[in-house]
This record gives C-alpha cells, sequence and structure tokens, in this order.
C-alpha cells in the first residue's frame, strides 16, 4: 500500500452530503500524496449509505470521480460490503458488524444480498455497542431503584453519569439529554467488567452474543466464510471471543476471520479490476491484510 488518508465524517445519506463528499475527496487527496489523480485507474468507496441509494448511486460516483480528478469511474458500494472484503478474499459469504450499531448480512458476489437488523437504536441494533450501553445503564437503574443487583459495571455506571446523584431520575436526564447513540460509549465499562467477573456485565455480553449469532442465523451459509467487523468484533473484546467460539462450534465447515481495516477492503476492490487470476487475487489480498 503506498498511502493513506483520513478526514471526517463522510455518510452522504445520513449527514450534510456536501460535507460527506468534500471529505471524501480530502482523503482521496491525502492518500495519494503527490501522485496526479489522472494516473489512478480503479476507485473504490464504501460508505455506510449506499443501500440507501438506487438511481443516486450513479451520480454518486459521477459527482465524487469529479471530485477525485480520476480518469476512471468510482465503484461505490455498502460499508458492509468492504468490511466484508476486508475480512476475505471470497465473493460470496457472510459479514456481520458491531460497532456502535449492529447488522448482518449475506454478501453474493461481492454485493449485499439478506440482512438481518442494522434497523438503528430505535428499532434494532440488537448486540452492538449501542445496545451494550443501553443495558447497562438499564440495570444501573434497577439497582437504584432497589430491584437488581449492583457490582462493578453498575458502579462504573453511575460514577460515569451522575456520581453525586444517586437516583433513576438524575441518570435517566442526564442520558436523555445526548443523543441516543451516545449510550455506545459504554460499551467499554461493560467488556471491562465483564472481563473482571462481574455477573451483571457478563449477563449483558452473553445477551449481546446471543442476539449477533441469531442475526446471523437468519442470513448464513453454514460453509461459507463469515467475515465479524466492527469494533466490537475486531478488538479482543469478550463478545468477539465468545461470538467467535460459538461460530466455530455451530458453522465448522465456514472460515471464521476478522475484518482488517475496512480501507483494506475498498483497496483490494479496487486492485481486483486489474487481477483476473483467482489465486493472484488470494495473494494480493493477504499482501495488503498483512496475513
Amino acid at each position: 500500500m503506498l498511502g493513506t488518508g483520513a478526514s471526517g465524517p463522510a455518510n452522504p445519506v445520513g449527514g450534510d452530503r456536501e460535507i460527506a463528499l468534500s471529505n471524501m475527496a480530502l482523503a482521496f487527496q491525502r492518500a495519494l500524496g503527490g501522485i496526479d489523480p489522472a494516473e489512478v485507474g480503479s476507485v473504490c468507496v464504501g460508505t455506510a449509505g449506499a443501500l440507501s441509494l438506487t438511481e443516486e448511486v450513479r451520480e454518486l460516483s459521477a459527482d465524487l470521480k469529479r471530485r477525485f480528478g480520476t480518469g476512471c469511474d468510482v465503484q461505490v458500494v455498502s460499508d458492509a460490503v468492504i468490511a466484508f472484503a476486508a475480512g476475505s478474499s471470497a465473493s460470496d459469504g457472510t459479514v456481520v458488524v458491531s460497532g456502535t450499531g449492529a447488522v448482518a448480512f449475506a454478501i453474493r458476489d461481492r454485493t449485499p444480498h439478506l440482512r438481518s437488523d442494522g434497523y438503528g437504536w430505535l428499532f434494532g441494533d440488537a448486540g452492538s455497542g449501542f445496545w451494550l450501553g443501553r443495558e447497562a445503564v438499564r440495570a444501573a437503574l434497577r439497582h437504584i431503584d432497589g430491584n437488581g443487583p449492583g457490582g462493578r459495571l453498575v458502579e462504573a455506571i453511575i460514577a460515569a453519569i451522575a456520581p453525586d446523584k444517586r437516583r433513576s431520575g438524575a441518570l435517566v436526564a442526564k442520558c436523555m439529554a445526548d443523543p441516543p447513540v451516545r449510550l455506545s460509549r459504554f460499551s467499554a465499562l461493560v467488556c471491562e467488567a465483564a472481563d473482571g467477573g462481574d455477573p451483571v456485565a457478563e449477563s449483558i455480553v452473553a445477551r449481546a452474543v446471543g442476539h449477533l449469532a441469531e442475526s446471523v442465523s437468519y442470513v448464513v451459509d453454514r460453509e461459507l466464510p463469515i467475515v465479524m467487523a466492527g469494533s466490537l468484533l475486531t478488538r479482543p473484546t469478550p463478545i468477539a471471543a465468545l461470538l467467535q467460539e460459538r461460530f466455530r462450534l455451530v458453522y465448522p465447515k465456514a472460515g471464521i476471520s476478522k475484518a482488517t481495516d475496512p480501507a483494506i477492503g475498498a483497496a483490494w476492490m479496487a486492485a481486483s479490476a486489474f487481477v483476473t487470476d483467482p489465486e493472484a487475487r488470494v495473494r494480493l489480498h493477504r499482501q495488503l491484510a498483512w496475513r
């Protein structure tokens, strides 16, 4: 890999489109360094909003091509696709993502096929960082009101939200003042407490693993690769360890892997345009992913 580049938020659907596209162009320029964009022969962009776009994909692709200054077309795909490609060189398989949100997809010919969850904080995302945070706060509320056990996690949540006001109303008011997805910041406390043997945290982690495993069960092909993606599944968390163990037991014929940086998946998909030999594509994938 010759270079990388970073910028700000870049979801053309969930936020300000102009800012998103400008940030994409900035990241592209930074990755190129001094290379002339006209020399670029293939570009792949993975974005969280791609699944919400239909005819707009062509417009987005053309807009990005103009902003990037390339002579080639810009391929726009779902971030789930590049997450899968960051963990497997196969064209078909399953990807399960758990970060702030959670979703599982069947991937067919490097395209999202069947979907399970990913409905956002209000309607789904079971087993996500948001879900973990919400369950942790609920446990703290029950304990304060005398309806549930305390322990390391509960005390950590109270200390993080309202250490001087041990009242359920105070916790609710503090949390309601923030955007709902901010609850995902407590997912690290859940994982740390679970690793430390806290029963409340262990219960939340076990239920999160159950939700993620259930989402995968609706879309999985038992003999195709399964890629685990998102911060909660690619970092050394108890959720990642337990889910990987479950997958190996339930789907023994499916190769289980963790995604690397999603940008690796996008780079590999772009580079694959020049590599037609299947074995060469696998070697290229290993080189990019340092495997």
